[in-house]
């Protein structure tokens, strides 16, 4: 069966399952989900004997070792929980691994916790469907997010600009345990410093560096011909010791982001589509229209030349990204 992360934790409490398939970005809540699971079903003090995670090191299931362990009964739990962790369902697991779950023991859970499954596998996902849950846990909706943020603040009496709660989302790239951590240290720091209402700026001396607002700041002054204003806004990037690499990727997804958007002029379809979230495909929109299709389709593929030259050792890492940025500011 197939249910939505909203019905997830209400499906672990009430039911009596013995097989959970939990995949998908969101691992703050997929651990969540993986705890609640262990309180259930194994009985305190008994966590280690009735219980066993087998972690793969993201090469292939051994089948073997999770027959031998889910035949184990528990000694004192409701159920033996066995957690496999960093696999890859490779040829054979796809083979074999329908007939394991189809036969799992009712003293057994069998827990499969990865960040994505191949759903073309179509025999292996009927299988798991069939026999079990699955929960693709996704990173949650902005609106939702903000209204997490501004709970979590108001909790201590705090509240939250919807700028700096944005530049919160764009930071962290939506994960809860980053915001979590986020919301605690700037909490701490609101207190010593007699702080009511935090602003972008509270949340910019606090925080890491927003690379994705510096990247749009960055193709911004490209698309407004300002070679030099970009240049300092990539300067500023490596000087907070964000990796040329990561940038340099960066700046190609946006390139792609901003191609998507040209086409599509639509903020629900580039969600959709290419998977941002609502507040990037409604800016990626807004710059979109200050370039061509034709020039866009030009710097992605010079993007791709910059990141070829690299690979083959005929270029430096920065020369490149400055260079990307003075050809690219070109009219």
């Amino acid at each position: 069966m197939i249910i939505t992360t909203d019905t997830l934790n209400k499906t672990i409490k009430e039911g009596n399952d013995n097989l959970f398939l939990l995949y998908g970005e969101e691992d703050y809540f997929i651990e969540m989900a993986v705890n609640s699971i262990r309180r259930k079903y194994l009985t305190a003090g008994f966590e280690q004997m009735d219980s066993v995670k087998l972690d793969f090191g993201g090469k292939a299931l051994n089948i073997e070792r999770i027959s031998e362990n889910i035949e184990l009964p528990p000694w004192s739990s409701l159920k033996r929980v066995v957690e496999i962790v960093n696999f890859d369902f490779d040829k054979e697991a796809t083979e074999k691994i329908p007939q394991i779950i189809s036969n799992i023991p009712d003293s057994t859970l069998l827990l499969f916790v990865t960040d994505k499954i191949d759903k073309r596998k179509k025999k292996l996902f009927d299988a798991f469907d069939k026999n079990g849950i699955m929960c693709e846990v996704k990173h949650l909706e902005e609106n939702v997010l903000m209204n997490y943020i501004k709970k979590g603040f108001s909790r201590s009496e705090l509240t939250i600009d919807y700028e700096a709660g944005e530049s919160i989302i764009s930071r962290y790239d939506s994960s809860m345990r980053m915001i979590e951590a986020a919301i605690r240290r700037i909490t701490l720091y609101c207190k010593a410093t007699d702080t009511v209402n935090i602003d972008y700026n509270v949340v910019d001396e606090l925080c890491e560096p927003d690379i994705h607002a510096n990247i749009f700041k960055i193709v911004d002054a490209v698309g407004d011909g300002d070679a030099g204003k970009a240049l300092v806004l990539l300067d500023n990037l490596i000087k907070l010791k964000e990796p040329l690499p990561k940038i340099r990727f960066m700046i190609a997804r946006h390139m792609r982001e901003l191609i998507a958007a040209k086409d599509l002029k639509n903020k629900a379809l580039m969600v959709k589509r290419t998977g941002v979230r609502d507040f990037n495909a409604a800016k990626l929109i807004r710059q979109s229209s200050n370039y061509s299709m034709d020039r866009l389709l030009k710097l992605y593929n010079l993007c791709f030349r910059n990141d070829y030259d690299l690979k083959h050792g005929t270029a430096d890492e920065r020369a490149s990204l400055e260079s990307f940025i003075v050809l690219a500011s070109g009219k």
